[in-house]
């Protein structure tokens, strides 16, 4: 090897590792610093919702500054960086005010967030633009050409994003966290000074005024980088929630679409093109008419499954990879300025992706047809459709609007109405679908970008269709809960039950039928571990966690009061309907139950009393709030329970051995525990279920050996959970529950 070839070797390896260590720890940072709210804000919107705009403008920043420090010459420009590396480390290792200390609102935690982290994840985000720029000055043979080293960012992105859950999260706490996070900030420093040694003499000079630096791309083609980052970006928010709300929920599910969307950036901007873009866009109709056509199929024939996930996985990729394949043939070439340019439309177009799925789906939209809206959308980003539609392309779109149409006209059931009609039969709707195919099918021959326009429209239809057995659709920043009928059998005798379902998953049934309409179903049964503790301690004051339909409200007597805590809006309007369910109302107590909004712990902390059972119904498969089972949380509890009072918590979940982490803690804290699997056989409205006590030494849980309870032994090999330290993947494991025999969603 020449030394020439020596020294191109370096060149690469220290600017790709650069490139690679920056990203990697932007996608660290972020979990971190989200981690270390939870205590602070809770599991409300106000956190994840803060956070996440706060690193959105934080990048955007760093893409305008990388793109202003572009007008100076590079080694002006590099100085300017590190000098903001510098004084960005000069606020690390960062930390948060414990949760005793401040109870924080939307905008002090965005406050509070920018007081720490704002300088140092601005310079970050500076580095990719920077870096590359830099690299055009050195002597490399591609160095005219540095785009390439995008794909060295975007895995350093990949692994930040397996690195955190799998090593950080796992080995640290918070605390420990941030000082290595600090470190790794501190080699990026080193790392960027050596990559100004490397640049040639050429740098010294600004860039000559012939070249035009200052003058940015054409509007047009800035509009053109801000789409295609777009629609990778808005389909990635889309199909992840629309996976986990549809099909089925699980941990830590956003990482395969995220995972994706990464390796698309580094297929299409690596040196060696693995697909022809030619192909991709032959393939991005026909992908995106199966994803639709699986829409179709699995709301109206059988259960979304799996296979519907791996459809919906890969019609994302194809669009994805087909709008950053574009976005790096369209790369500008030759000019650092247009480069920072490049890269910070592409920050605004994610920025705006991940906005419109944050932001205003969740507050326009009820159904979640912005994914199927952005699938046909995104074809108009396909060359294809720009220029006279070809045959095959016609064919292909036509399939994607006739089971658009389809998917509209028949979601939940054949026998679903117009809302504005109010059709009680077919006639009506067959009509109205009929018309609708023939006007699609018609404007596909003539126009195929006006035909993509006409099948949007039609998705924005369906927003007026109801499902036969559907009863009211609600969607927040939470999700999507559905209120569905459906019968359920009990004793060969089929009676009508309602349903309440956040996402996939069951939060509560109530039988409509005057015998059975105090009864507490599901996990709450008074045969179950719940029943239980409130037939054997029953309290005068009892204080829960987790609404739902309201069903422990049940358990209530004429000589005692619940308090409920709810996180969501949306399903305490739907419990305390009586139109809906009437847990609440029929159900009675002392007096009416009384329901806060909010965050369950920082919730129950502002109150003044005590309780003797504080229950916590707060778990489900994907969602597991870990903050609120630390021992910083559990003392909180014991602060706001009777001395002989009952802790209980309703770890009921497919995917995680709560058990072991909250038995680690009791014995950590001195506390007596049990804990009680329930497998009912002979209820058809019974829930498998999971419970766990807690209770200070001064209370007797010997009661409770009689009914089937166990005391676990906690694992000597688990780290005791504190609000510096949890980890979910050390509790992970696999267990089927079985739904509700009656359950037919």
């Amino acid at each position: 090897m020449t030394a020439r070839r020596k020294q191109g070797a370096v060149t690469l390896a220290l600017f790709s590792g650069t490139m690679f260590l920056s990203a990697a720890l932007m996608f660290a940072i972020q979990p971190m610093a989200g981690k270390a709210l939870l205590p602070l804000v809770g599991g409300t919107p106000a956190g994840w919702i803060v956070a996440m705009a706060f690193f959105q403008v934080m990048l955007l920043l760093g893409y305008l500054y990388a793109h202003f420090l572009s007008r100076l010459s590079p080694l002006v420009h590099a100085f300017l960086y590190i000098t903001a590396l510098g004084i960005g480390g000069t606020f690390l290792p960062f930390s948060l005010p414990h949760a005793g200390e401040a109870t924080l609102g939307a905008f002090d935690t965005f406050l509070l967030l920018t007081k720490k982290l704002a300088l140092p994840f601005i310079a970050l985000s500076a580095t990719s633009s920077t870096i590359q720029r830099l690299f055009t000055t050195t002597s490399h043979d591609s160095a005219n050409d540095p785009y390439f080293l995008y794909s060295a960012s975007n895995l350093g992105s990949f692994v930040g994003l397996f690195l955190y859950p799998l090593a950080f999260e796992r080995w640290w706490g918070l605390g420990e966290q941030s000082l290595y996070w600090f470190f790794g900030f501190a080699l990026l420093v080193a790392a960027a000074l050596f990559c100004t040694s490397q640049t040639s003499s050429k740098a010294q000079a600004a860039t000559p005024k012939d070249d035009k630096p200052g003058h940015a791309a054409a509007r047009r083609e800035r509009l053109e980088w801000v789409t295609l980052a777009f629609f990778p970006s808005a389909l990635l928010s889309a199909v992840t929630t629309h996976i986990s709300t549809d099909i089925f929920s699980a941990p830590m599910l956003w990482v395969l679409p995220l995972a994706l969307y990464l390796l698309t950036f580094v297929v299409a901007f690596s040196r060696r093109q693995i697909f022809s873009l030619s192909k991709i866009t032959a393939v991005q109709p026909v992908a995106v008419a199966l994803a639709i056509g699986f829409l179709l199929m699995f709301n109206t024939i059988i259960r979304m499954s799996w296979h519907s996930m791996v459809v919906h996985l890969v019609a994302f990729t194809v669009v994805a990879l087909m709008c950053h394949m574009r976005l790096a043939e369209q790369r500008p070439l030759k000019d650092g300025r247009r480069l920072t340019e490049f890269y910070l439309m592409l920050s605004v177009g994610g920025a705006l992706g991940g906005v419109l799925n944050a932001f205003f789906a969740p507050a326009l939209l009820d159904r979640l047809i912005e994914y199927p809206a952005l699938l046909l959308l995104s074809c108009l980003m396909n060359p294809s459709f720009r220029n006279p539609t070809p045959f095959a392309a016609k064919m292909a779109l036509g399939f994607a609007m006739v089971t658009a149409l389809m998917y509209i006209s028949f979601v939940g059931g054949q026998l679903g109405y117009i809302r504005s009609l109010r059709a009680d039969g077919l006639t009506l709707e067959m009509i109205f679908a009929d018309g609708l195919l023939f006007f699609i099918l018609f404007l596909t021959a003539m126009n195929a970008r006006t035909a993509l326009y006409g099948g949007v429209a039609l998705l924005l239809l369906s927003e007026f269709v109801i499902p036969k057995d559907q009863v009211l659709v609600r969607r927040n920043f939470y999700g999507v809960i559905k209120v569905v009928d459906y019968p359920i059998a009990i004793r060969n005798h089929a009676y009508p039950a309602r349903y309440l379902y956040h996402g996939t998953t069951t939060h509560g049934l109530q039988v409509k039928d005057e015998n059975y309409e105090t009864t507490p179903t599901t996990y709450f049964t008074r045969s179950g571990p719940a029943g239980d503790i409130f037939n054997l301690y029953v309290p005068k004051k009892a204080a829960v966690i987790g609404l739902g339909a309201g069903t422990m409200n049940c358990f209530s007597t004429p000589k005692n009061e619940f308090t409920f805590i709810e996180i969501d809006p949306a399903v305490m309007k739907v419990a305390t309907d009586p139109k809906l369910f009437t847990f609440l109302s029929a159900c009675k107590a002392k007096r009416p139950p009384r329901i806060l909004i909010g965050d369950g712990r920082l919730e129950l902390a502002k109150l003044h009393e005590k309780f003797d059972i504080i229950a916590l119904d707060a778990f489900s498969s994907d969602t597991i709030p870990a903050h609120l089972l630390t021992m910083d949380a559990i003392k909180v509890y014991l602060d706001h329970l009777n001395e002989r009072g009952i802790l209980l918590f309703n770890l009921s979940n497919r995917y995680f051995n709560l058990g072991s982490a909250l038995a680690r803690n009791a014995e950590e804290m001195g506390l007596k525990y049990r804990i009680k699997l329930d497998i009912p056989d002979d209820i058809p409205y019974a829930s498998a279920s999971l419970w766990f006590v807690m209770s200070r030494p001064a209370a007797s849980l010997s009661p409770l050996d009689a009914v089937g309870w166990l005391t676990p032994v906690p694992p000597t090999d688990l780290r005791p959970w504190t609000d510096d330290y949890t980890n979910l993947l050390s509790v992970f494991q696999v267990f089927r529950m079985p739904a509700p025999k009656g359950a037919g969603k």
